[in-house]
């Protein structure tokens, strides 16, 4: 789950009044490159007997193929000074560095209406600590669908925030700005070091959708047996399973490989707020409420992770 101290729009007290009201045991708040929401989020949980596990998001580079990958640490301190915070450290300050050039970007392609004072009204936070959805909604704002200016071979209007990262700042698209290219190792490994396990996200998305083919269930699952192998080696010791958006053939062929390659099988919702409107925390998707689809992770998961810290 992520909070407004990344790209969520709930504040971290607000996110844990929702874990509690949705009944949960145990909840992690994995907002990107920032354990600052932990605290907050901590103490109303603690009021109503509900485990939080502290935890944090990493976009990754995975080397041999190229993908962009999340890597979610769990249980990350962040009373005392540890490698992962180092880490942390860096990222924020490379965020800080590709917003900025993230806007001068924008404003070379002609989308001149977007402005950093807008960008961090949106946020609600100084601009290197903005996220990327934050300037999709500015593009949308001034360049939605019935905006006319002729932007020449950049695209001129927007049907909504998705179709931004679709046309103009997805990986590749004209907008994007990469950013530092840290490994799922150099991750794991520093989680390692801080007492800390790391867990690949959402593996579908990460692994299997990067072209327009059309995935069959055999070809995730040969594709995604070659990768486990890399991640073995990496030092991750699960992946996320039981995800918002997983059907139940995908969960049941993670749930395989993960019994294959000795991985934890984790999970969650990945709830951003209104970032996010079709999810619901404790959830997944709204549709799948009280369905065999909706969006259940076994409470064996944080004793499973616990086991194989250090």
């Amino acid at each position: 789950m992520h909070s407004t101290c990344s790209d969520g729009t709930d504040s971290p007290a607000e996110l844990a009044a929702r874990v509690v009201a949705a009944g949960l045991s145990a909840a992690a708040l994995t907002d990107h490159d920032t354990t600052s929401g932990h605290r907050e989020f901590a103490d109303v949980l603690a009021a109503h007997d509900v485990e939080f596990v502290p935890g944090v998001e990493i976009s990754c580079k995975h080397l041999p193929s190229g993908s962009s990958t999340h890597v979610l640490c769990y249980f990350v301190d962040d009373d005392v000074p540890t490698p992962i915070q180092a880490l942390l450290t860096e990222l924020r300050g490379d965020r800080a560095t590709r917003n900025a050039a993230l806007v001068d970007k924008l404003h070379d392609l002609g989308y001149v209406r977007v402005s950093t004072a807008q960008i961090e009204e949106l946020a609600k936070k100084p601009l290197g600590d903005a996220g990327r959805p934050h300037f999709a909604m500015a593009v949308l704002e001034h360049y939605g669908r019935d905006n006319t200016d002729d932007l020449g071979d950049a695209p001129n209007h927007f049907l909504d925030t998705n179709d931004v990262f679709a046309r103009l700042m997805g990986n590749d698209k004209p907008a994007y700005v990469p950013k530092a290219h840290l490994s799922i190792a150099d991750a794991a490994t520093a989680a390692q070091a801080s007492g800390a396990v790391a867990v690949v996200a959402h593996p579908i998305i990460s692994f299997c959708k990067a072209d327009d083919r059309t995935w069959t269930l055999d070809a995730q699952r040969a594709h995604l047996t070659e990768i486990f192998e890399g991640l073995k080696a990496d030092g991750v010791v699960g992946v996320e399973t039981y995800y918002s958006r997983h059907t139940p053939e995908q969960v049941t062929m993670l749930e395989d490989l993960c019994d294959r390659f000795d991985f934890v099988a984790t999970g969650g919702s990945d709830f951003h707020g209104t970032n996010k409107a079709d999810l619901a925390v404790g959830i997944g998707v709204i549709e799948k409420r009280g369905t065999a689809e909706q969006l259940r992770v076994p409470d064996a998961v944080i004793a499973q992770l616990n086991e194989r810290r250090n």
